[in-house]
């Protein structure tokens, strides 16, 4: 019988009787009503359920595959040892590239102890797993690895240890191979080892041989009527002396391997000093200051007197004309100072304006004019300025340079920071 026919049964009996067992066969006829009603509802959220389940599923299933292929496609080698770090017991493809092996499941067979088989330093294996014992994470660990056929290799290694229900289960880590950097860090080291046996011979050798020259130079201008072979030694040696400061000031800065430490520097003082040092180094030179030095200070540090000297020296030593002019003018522009250095040269023709301090090719080899302008370059850089060069006939009036004072010459342009 169905619940239906039950129904009906119980309606047609409440109908023949009296009216109480009318009233509870009608009421059970009700409740019967309900729970079908409960049931049917039960069944669709249970429906509803399942799909859920099943979405829930497909998602994790997605999930597992995205991640999955993340760990074994990685570019950095991912592992995970045994509890003692003696064996690999997970890694991904690049693990295994890494280690010279062609599928991580090779590398998990061959490798019988990562202490002997994979660390070259033994030393550095104690230091990566007491640090890792002792519950540190280790970042950028640096260390030589061997791989499978003998070649040994830089990796650099960020791992921590594995816990399981409270206990240590083995490191995770992830690798990359540092080889390349490694090698030019080395070169760097050797190349500086280089430019420092390079200064000492500049600072000491070349340096105080040309002094003793032109203390010779000195005497044999005392001694003859005729001084001016005497005279065209000490002006050579004095640009060669020259050379060799900018030389050990260009070693110093490509050989620091800190960074530089900027700092206020008062830019008046400055300017002034090396503007009285050069007119009395190069006598046959008018240096004439065009305009009031601003009593500011600018972010550089004590190198800032090499760039002012060089740009005043490159206006005489690259100056033709018999009577060379060397104009000096400066101003505040925002936060900024900005010096000029003119001459009355023969100036610079355009599309040597960029090359002449060395920029795109950054080399002694580029069509520049030395280290001097490189130097300038390379430390207003540093300081967060510019540098560049103008024609004199370009020159606004109002920067100080009179751009018809001379038929010819190039305007030196420094932007500094103020402080």
């Amino acid at each position: 019988m169905t619940e239906e026919d039950l129904r009906g049964r119980l309606r047609e009996a409440a109908e023949s009787h009296d009216d109480d067992v009318a009233a509870l066969l009608a009421e059970a006829a009700d409740r019967l009503d309900e729970q079908d009603d409960r049931l049917s509802r039960l069944t669709t959220e249970l429906e509803e359920t399942n799909e859920g389940m099943v979405a829930l599923t497909l998602e994790l299933q997605e999930a597992e595959e995205k991640y999955r292929s993340l760990f074994e496609h990685a570019v950095e080698g991912i592992y995970r040892t045994t509890p003692d770090g003696r064996r690999y017991v997970v890694a991904n493809e690049s693990m295994a590239d890494v280690l010279g092996y062609e599928t991580p499941e090779a590398l998990q067979r061959a490798v019988s102890d990562v202490e002997t088989d994979v660390f070259v330093d033994p030393d550095r294996y104690e230091e990566y797993v007491t640090a890792l014992r002792d519950g540190e994470t280790i970042e950028n660990f640096e260390y030589r690895i061997r791989r499978r056929d003998g070649e040994v290799r830089w990796v650099s290694d960020n791992a921590q240890v594995m816990y399981e229900d409270g206990a240590p289960a083995g490191f995770r880590g992830g690798v990359i191979d540092i080889t390349e950097l490694k090698t030019y860090e080395q070169r760097l080291e050797t190349i500086n080892d280089e430019l420092e046996a390079l200064n000492r011979v500049v600072r000491h050798d070349i340096r105080n041989g040309m002094q003793i020259i032109r203390g010779f130079a000195e005497v044999v201008a005392q001694r003859t009527d005729d001084d001016r072979a005497a005279e065209k030694i000490i002006t050579t040696s004095d640009h060669i002396i020259g050379v060799t400061d900018d030389a050990r000031e260009f070693i110093d800065t490509l050989a620091s391997s800190e960074e530089p430490q900027l700092e206020p520097i008062a830019f008046d003082d400055l300017l002034s000093f090396e503007l009285e040092r050069q007119a009395e180094a190069y006598p046959e030179a008018d240096f004439e200051r065009l305009t009031e030095i601003p009593s500011v200070e600018v972010i550089a540090n004590e190198m800032l007197s090499s760039v002012v000297r060089n740009l005043l020296s490159n206006a005489v030593n690259h100056n033709d004309g018999d009577d060379p002019v060397v104009e000096v003018a400066a101003r505040t522009v925002d936060e900024h100072v900005e010096l000029r250095v003119a001459d009355n040269g023969p100036g610079v023709p355009d599309e040597e304006k960029e090359v002449i301090f060395g920029k795109g090719e950054q080399s002694l080899d580029s069509d520049g004019t030395g280290i001097g302008l490189y130097l300038v370059n390379r430390l207003v850089t540093t300081y967060g300025g510019e540098v560049w060069v103008e024609d004199r006939a370009d020159q606004d009036p109002t920067t100080g340079i009179d751009p018809d004072a001379y038929d010819s010459g190039v305007v030196f342009v420094v932007e500094l920071q103020r402080a």
